[in-house]
């Protein structure tokens, strides 16, 4: 298995190729340049985690990737990168031409028409996930979690309400990696979380979801990650980063 990942420095789309590397799985990761210095430095920390590894490679929209044959082309869209819609009609041109399973990866609350007729037109098949709100660490650092987690590691005092489902990021990820693995794809998932309404102290949150029924067609996942814990990992990280992230200015 090959897979090559469109959008890999977005928050899922690293997190995807972090579980497939642990899988033993060879990827091509796909990075659009990022404007922002603290993005490009956190990136940089990200690959040296990574490290050197045989079965991973690193490449831009720019580098001649062709001749790989890709057996899973995964697109993970980033709405706010300006070449976004390049990244995405790339990711659809390198499936039809490897004949390779197709995966979009989205936001829940991402519009997918446009791109939807586009996939609809040009691939014989394809693979929808769409995706709750997603947090952990290396979460991009105009996200509100993020931001609320920052001001309390600088020691001010607020509460964050949060109200709508959110997903640990290495959940979601190795979610859609152990789905591609079993190769019974549907056409589209709803990742689904299990949440009830909590106080967490440790961090100044307060969850208050209101559960619903599951929505149709929903796959729901497993809560391998408490959400208190995942929230003190991503204080963690915010710590361990805290030069990059402004905290020490």
């Amino acid at each position: 298995m090959r897979v090559m990942v469109f959008g890999a420095q977005s928050h899922i789309g690293f997190a995807i190729c972090e579980k497939l590397l642990e899988e033993g799985i060879e990827v091509c990761g796909i990075f659009l340049d990022s404007s922002s210095k603290m993005r490009k430095l956190l990136l940089e920390e990200r690959m040296l985690l990574i490290g050197r590894n045989a079965l991973f490679h690193e490449l831009t929209l720019d580098h001649h990737w062709r001749h790989i044959e890709a057996t899973h082309v995964i697109y993970c869209t980033e709405n706010s990168h300006n070449q976004d819609q390049l990244c995405f009609e790339k990711s659809v041109e390198t499936a039809l031409e490897t004949r390779s399973h197709y995966f979009y990866v989205t936001p829940a609350t991402s519009k997918f028409d446009e791109n939807e007729q586009y996939l609809s037109s040009t691939l014989a098949t394809y693979t929808l996930f769409k995706l709750p709100g997603l947090y952990g660490p290396f979460q991009p650092p105009e996200e509100n979690i993020h931001q609320h987690l920052k001001s309390c590691v600088a020691g001010q005092k607020n509460t964050l309400i949060i109200k709508e489902p959110i997903i640990f990021i290495t959940d979601a990820a190795e979610t859609i990696v152990e789905i591609i693995e079993k190769g019974d794809y549907q056409k589209a998932y709803s990742l689904l979380c299990e949440q009830k309404d909590e106080t967490i102290e440790s961090v100044s949150v307060e969850v208050k979801m209101n559960a619903k029924e599951t929505e149709s067609g929903g796959y729901r996942i497993m809560n391998k990650t408490s959400m208190e814990k995942g929230l003190l990992e991503q204080i963690s990280c915010i710590k361990m980063y805290r030069e990059i992230y402004g905290l020490d200015s």
